[in-house]
């Protein structure tokens, strides 16, 4: 009998958390699922721990290139019309799959369903609503789905909603239609992080999108989360940056004005860490990207701080307090 939905778990090394997240996927109720977990040649037991946990898994461990290439390979596996992302840390609430599912079938033209998470670390509770930390979520235009608690399907275009603010705040908070991921080629496997936010951009594209506006997802913060690595995040955003402007038509209408503001304002970024770092070349460089993509007032102020060594970066400090200068802007 062909599944309600496809789980695809992409693994690399993660013994420590594999059976926990397989539970839960097990755990949903009023699905038929089936799990495929995609292990790029895990170093530990990783495949040993979820075959314990979860005979009936399907596994693909080989190497990969990265976690898009994994998700990838679960797609071309998958069976069902809708395909479930749950990264190998992360934990979901037993009616996750089955209120989402429910939304998916409300209506036609439906590609995109997700929904809120809560944080924790350690078993501690970091925070209990990504969604109200998004203050401009009140403002989309949505009507309520019947018979699903918390269940919306907005009325506007949510790819240029995302594109000014990541709603889908960890890939495991999301369903896709199988046949409209595949149509856009999946995730892209050069990317290393923010894959997820380029792939919600080309996904959510003339498509709709509907939420569960109830935290079903446990989003696990630990030391080894590329989410944790700053940098690594903010050149990410570059990176789609780039790949919008090579191919704009892939996404969102206004999508080229927007990076290039968005490439000036994170290369900007890149140049503050570096100049608060003492590093007056890395940072000069920076704010010279940052110039190039869009001129600013204040990476201009920026890029004279970092010419005049370590002496204008404490002038500039002081004429940020004392004149209400706002360098990031």
């Amino acid at each position: 009998m062909t599944p309600d939905v496809s789980i695809i778990i992409p693994a690399y090394n993660s013994a420590r958390f594999i059976a926990e997240t397989l539970r839960t996927a097990q755990a949903q109720q009023q699905v038929r699922s089936e799990i495929i977990l995609v292990d790029g040649a895990s170093e530990d037991d990783t495949v040993a721990q979820a075959q314990a946990a979860c005979p009936d898994l399907k596994v693909i461990c080989e190497p990969d290139f990265g976690v898009s290439d994994a998700r990838n390979k679960g797609l071309r596996l998958a069976q069902a019309d809708w395909v479930a992302f749950l990264d190998a840390d992360d934990i979901w609430q037993p009616d996750k799959l089955a209120r989402q599912l429910t939304i998916a079938r409300s209506e036609p033209g439906l590609a995109l369903v997700f929904c809120d998470a809560w944080q924790f670390r350690d078993g501690e509770r970091l925070l209990d609503s990504f969604l109200a930390t998004r203050t401009d979520y009140a403002g989309l235009p949505r009507h309520a789905v019947p018979g699903v608690e918390g269940g919306q399907v907005f009325d506007t275009d949510m790819a240029a909603a995302i594109m000014r603010t990541n709603f889908v705040v960890t890939t495991s908070t999301a369903i896709a239609r199988r046949e409209h991921a595949l149509a856009i080629g999946g995730f892209d496997p050069t990317l290393k992080v923010c894959e997820d936010y380029d792939f919600w951009l080309r996904l959510a594209k003339d498509r709709r999108v509907g939420v569960v506006e109830s935290p079903l997802v446990g989003y696990r913060h630990h030391g080894s989360s590329l989410s944790d690595d700053l940098d690594a995040m903010i050149r990410g955003r570059i990176a789609v940056a780039e790949r919008v402007f090579a191919t704009p038509e892939r996404y969102p209408a206004g999508a080229t004005g927007f990076f290039r503001g968005e490439k000036s304002r994170r290369y900007q970024q890149l140049g503050r860490r570096a100049l608060h770092g003492g590093d007056l070349r890395q940072a000069r460089s920076h704010f010279w990207h940052s110039l190039r993509a869009a001129p600013r007032l204040s990476t201009a102020a920026l890029l004279a701080a970092s010419c005049t060594g370590r002496a204008g970066s404490r002038l500039l400090a002081s004429a940020k307090r004392t004149a209400g200068l706002d360098l990031d802007r």
